[in-house]
């Protein structure tokens, strides 16, 4: 079904080689995603955890790090992913007009979110913003994609969602590639911001696709072991746990208590975070819809929200199924994303509590803090 997009991004790889500038983008579409995950830096605090997979939550203000020097592969990754970015906001939305799933308008919203946070970038360093009006592109490969990607998408639902998800495997890939090109930690703190943002964006593709079609999605990009850890929660934010004694077969308890037994190191952990829940607040409202990854409502003074439920798979484990005009009381804060995200939903109707995080923010099926503490058996 993904041939023709995949001739396409064969041949984008072709053009990007020879301009020989961004090339690294398509490395990981040549190599048909063959690459591990890779977990950000150590030595870089990034918003959402930080060292040993455990998350601070305090977030790190962009304008703290200070601004450091562009070298050409970092200006074309700056200017790439503005467009990458900007590919996916307008792909969503073209595709929310012809399928109207809420899925395809919620994420965009975020892709928009994405798009500022590069935003923030270019004008921090004095570039020039290649986005042009929507489905338009200054990248012509991108231009192309993008023309592709939406007619694949029109032709069912099924094959709208797959784009997403498509979309969302390339992304990751894309930002790996990124990040072990630069330094500079403004450039990693984005950077690391998206690749979560797509990890959440693909779970919810997978989701909603298993819920209308019945079928399980397959990653295309990612290998399987990759797309896993992502779907189970075991890949996050934090960096590379795991600090069990040197041997073999060592066991990780890294949130989604898998085993990891590479070196005695347990898996990456979660490194979810501890999220700042000063501004938790109670609002009441009636349900306009629910997507499998979060509700929309329309509050009591009229204004109208959508509200982070988070992992569509735990959400149906709890028996959330909320239905249109059910009156609810959410208990939500603001996340470091600037997305509303609940840590609990109560129905009207029945006064039944459904609880998505802990009362410190933290996502319950992320599963455990995320410590990632190895324990190795030494021969």
């Amino acid at each position: 079904m993904l041939n023709n997009f995949k001739n396409i991004l064969i041949g984008v790889l072709s053009a990007v080689i020879v301009i020989a500038i961004g090339a690294s983008a398509y490395t990981a579409f040549a190599s048909n995603a063959t690459a591990p995950i890779s977990t950000p830096d150590a030595s870089v605090v990034v918003s959402n955890g930080y060292g040993n997979g455990n998350g601070d939550g305090t977030g790190t203000d962009l304008t703290t790090i200070p601004v450091s020097d562009l070298n050409a592969e970092e200006t074309a990754a700056l200017l790439y992913m503005r467009e990458e970015e900007k590919l996916a906001r307008d792909v969503y939305n073209a595709l929310f007009t012809v399928w109207g799933q809420p899925t395809f308008s919620n994420i965009a919203s975020s892709e928009q979110q994405h798009m500022d946070q590069i935003k923030l970038l270019l004008d921090r360093y004095g570039l020039t913003d290649p986005a042009l009006d929507p489905g338009k592109f200054t990248d012509p490969t991108l231009q192309a994609l993008y023309d592709q990607l939406v007619a694949q998408g029109s032709v069912s639902l099924a094959d709208a969602l797959k784009v997403g998800a498509a979309i969302e495997e390339i992304d990751i890939l894309d930002l790996q590639t990124r990040l072990a090109l630069t330094d500079n930690a403004d450039l990693q703190l984005v950077f690391n911001n998206l690749m979560k943002g797509s990890y959440s964006h693909l779970n919810a593709f997978a989701g909603v696709l298993t819920q209308q079609t019945g079928e399980v999605y397959q990653p295309q990009y990612l290998t399987a072991e990759a797309y896993q850890a992502i779907v189970t929660g075991a890949m996050g934010n934090g960096n590379q746990g795991g600090n069990g004694s040197q041997g073999a077969n060592g066991k990780g308890n890294s949130g989604g208590n898998g085993q990891g037994g590479q070196s005695a190191q347990g898996q990456a952990g979660s490194g979810v975070p501890q999220a700042n829940i000063a501004g938790t607040v109670n609002v009441h409202g009636v349900i306009n819809s629910y997507d499998g990854m979060g509700i929309s409502i329309t509050a009591d003074d009229g204004q109208a929200l959508y509200v982070d439920t988070g992992n569509m798979r735990y959400s149906q484990s709890l028996g959330f199924a909320p239905q249109i005009g059910e009156g609810v009381t959410v208990l939500m804060f603001m996340s470091d994303q600037g997305t509303n995200s609940a840590i609990s939903v109560t129905m009207d109707a029945t006064g039944m509590t459904y609880t998505f995080r802990s009362e410190t923010g933290q996502p319950l099926w992320a599963g455990g803090n995320g410590k990632g503490n190895g324990r190795g058996n030494t021969p």
